[in-house]
């Protein structure tokens, strides 16, 4: 059966502090299941999209959760590359305070079992099925055996003529910003969407201006051949795109959600659907004319409203939130 989107990545345990409590002090920790693909790919699934994961797991009643977890939200498991009993799981403990305090996060995901993931292991006949593969500029910064399953990735889909979504995703803690965007490079520009906070295209390339001016910059940069998307999140001014050229914008949806785990995955994964022509999108755009950007920011609005780093909402939530926007016209 065809796979509407695939990926490869890191999933994680997230413990994160209650509210205003110290990591240093709590007497507890809340768990999550949280990686920047798996979390778009759950987003997708929820909405009706037939998705597939790749990564590698420990065989422990760890890694299990993190299976059993995704699973549950309709993600394709069975091609997880299971590891032994001694490789870990990566985690990162959270404490989320009002600023000055602000949130605060610390990783232990050094040497985790995907960082290690032995590239021969990994089922790429998968892309040959897939109408399209996102990837994200975490894996190539985990660890060695990440970034060769990374680059045979790219290498498939340019082969098979497979479409690319490609989120920067920047995290300065893996590594350098010239160590990221010389790693990175290849897929910014085989990508068909590419995904990129503002602040990442300042600090990996020291692109800056307005958004036109910025995405503009990005188009020259990355330069490729046939369709081309670019998008840039904005925070709380929205987000913009350079879709084969012609640039648009959309504003945020007005939201009192402040939970920023998996909002970004969220408004990758409502673009994406709103691309590939699920039904929903189909629906609004004949109805209001809604876009792929709006479309993501809505999810990416309702995420912030939810614990946890997936954006755990029904197709009925979607609808009803853009549905809201009586005689709102999106383009």
């Amino acid at each position: 059966m065809a796979i509407d989107v695939l990926s490869f990545g890191e999933t994680m345990l997230r413990l994160t502090a209650p509210g205003g409590v110290r990591l240093e002090t709590t007497p507890m920790l809340q768990v999550y299941v949280g990686g920047t693909e798996s979390n778009t790919l759950s987003c997708l699934a929820r909405l009706g999209l037939r998705v597939a994961w790749m990564s590698a797991l420990p065989a422990t009643p760890i890694g299990r959760h993190v299976e059993t977890e995704l699973r549950g939200h309709g993600v394709d498991t069975s091609h997880i590359v299971w590891a032994g009993n001694a490789s870990r799981l990566g985690i990162f403990y959270a404490e989320e305070a009002v600023n000055p305090l602000g949130l605060q996060v610390h990783y232990d995901r050094a040497n985790s079992a995907c960082a290690l993931v032995d590239p021969a292991a990994v089922n790429y006949a998968l892309v040959d099925t897939a109408k399209m593969v996102h990837l994200t500029g975490i894996t190539p910064g985990i660890g060695e055996g990440a970034r060769e399953v990374f680059r045979r990735l790219l290498a498939r889909a340019r082969e098979q003529q497979v479409p690319l979504s490609f989120d920067v995703n920047y995290r300065a803690k893996l590594w350098s910003p010239a160590e990221a965007a010389k790693g990175i490079e290849e897929a910014c520009r085989q990508a068909r969407i590419l995904f990129c906070a503002r602040a990442d295209a300042a600090e990996l390339w020291g692109i800056s201006g307005t958004p036109e001016e910025i995405l503009r910059q990005m188009e020259q940069r990355f330069a490729g051949e046939g369709e081309k998307t670019l998008v840039l999140t904005l925070g709380s001014e929205g987000s913009a795109e350079l879709r084969n050229g012609v640039y648009a914008t959309a504003p945020v949806f007005p939201t009192e959600g402040t939970i920023r785990f998996g909002s970004g995955d969220a408004f990758d994964a409502g673009y994406l659907y709103a691309y590939l022509g699920g039904a929903i999108y189909q629906e609004l755009y004949e109805r209001s004319g809604v876009t792929p950007l709006s479309f993501g920011n809505a999810l990416a609005s309702l995420k912030r409203c939810i614990a946890g780093d997936i954006a755990v909402v029904t197709p009925e939530e979607v609808r009803a939130m853009l549905v809201k926007q009586e005689g709102a016209r999106f383009r």
